[in-house]
């Protein structure tokens, strides 16, 4: 039903996207770009993922595990590859167990990570957004983009300051996570004992993975590299932008982006149709740019974030002698918390017989 669903969702996605466009004017758009600033664009892409992230997931795990290299950027690049290909976003979930069966980790902090993983990114990019919102806002924009914009800003603000509290208090909890037990439990106890455990399970393994930001010094190291790897990413759809002779100010690529990652938390393949639709329409709504330019821009920066990463990915795959449906179709383990003050021997163990 979800795999139905999310195909479903990319259909009526891309025909909404397509059906107003002309194919000849988008075919040109596209033929013109500047093949030097799509380069830019695709070596910034690539910077960033796999092998910035990467560099950045080894942080999160630190508890867990010392991650070989190779295998941080094999288990990202395919990954990937599985939200491209696969629906209902199943890289999530096969991230952490080809990182896992190629380093011989256990599933459930490699999965915990990821969930950590993007509550950072979801503050990073409102960061971003409000740096654009304070200074580059557009200041001539009609009744209805003007009342948008206006929403989308207070949302953004609302959404950061619960998320920024939340991992407050996560980061509390973890500080101490006997704490739980006063703080969480009293909540869990109204709720059916599977469930209630269940939860309880999830919590434990997620706090034990935001224990590996043990100081003050690891935050920050965190923080500065969620920032810098999220301006590429902006300098990647700015890049991109030039190829099209649209030429805006720099932190524009952060409102763009913004609209970016709302059109793929649809859990369409790749965010096909989502992605398109919401990056054009930031240029088109809040910009003016014609939209079978706007068009022509989503349709490349898509092609540029998504199939270089995909390619990597399945050049992984296939030397690791895996495949995506296998990965996918692993049986996740229950979390569960098994507190580690000092890491597991850091040499990267073989992978298991299939």
């Amino acid at each position: 039903m979800r795999v139905a669903i999310s195909l479903g969702l990319a259909a009526i996605l891309l025909v909404l996207f397509l059906r107003t466009l002309d194919f000849a004017a988008v075919g040109r758009a596209i033929a013109s770009a500047h093949v030097g600033w799509l380069a830019v664009a695709t070596t910034a892409g690539l910077l960033g993922t796999p092998l910035f992230r990467s560099w950045r997931w080894a942080l999160l795990l630190k508890k867990a595990g010392h991650p070989s290299a190779l295998a941080l950027n094999s288990a990202t690049a395919i990954g990937f590859a599985a939200s491209t290909l696969l629906p209902a976003r199943a890289g999530e979930i096969v991230r952490p167990v080809a990182l896992a069966k190629n380093s011989g980790l256990p599933v459930a902090p490699c999965l915990a990570s990821i969930a950590l993983e993007r509550l950072i990114d979801l503050v990073t990019v409102i960061v971003l957004f409000v740096v654009y919102a304070v200074g580059w806002a557009p200041s001539a924009m009609s009744g209805d983009e003007a009342g948008r914009f206006a929403l989308l800003r207070r949302s953004a603000l609302l959404f950061g300051l619960v998320t920024l509290l939340g991992l407050a208090f996560l980061g509390f909890l973890a500080a101490k996570p006997e704490r739980s037990d006063r703080l969480v439990k009293p909540f869990l106890r109204p709720l059916p004992p599977k469930i209630g455990a269940k939860l309880e399970s999830i919590l434990l393994s997620f706090l034990d993975g935001l224990g590996s930001l043990g100081s003050l010094r690891d935050v920050l190291v965190v923080a500065a590299a969620s920032l810098f790897l999220w301006t590429l990413i902006g300098f990647q759809i700015w890049s991109t932008m030039r190829a099209f002779d649209l030429v805006f100010p720099f932190p524009v690529s952060f409102f763009v982006l913004t609209w970016a990652v709302l059109g793929l938390a649809i859990p369409t393949p790749g965010g096909v149709g989502g992605y398109h639709a919401a990056i054009a329409y930031s240029l088109t709504g809040f910009y003016g740019v014609a939209k079978n330019t706007a068009a022509a821009f989503a349709l490349v920066s898509h092609a540029l974030s998504f199939v270089p990463i995909t390619l990597i990915g399945l050049g992984f795959l296939v030397a690791g002698g895996f495949s995506l449906r296998s990965l996918a179709a692993t049986p996740v383990p229950e979390p569960s918390y098994s507190p580690s003050p000092t890491p597991p021997d850091s040499t990267p163990a073989s992978r298991p017989p299939a």
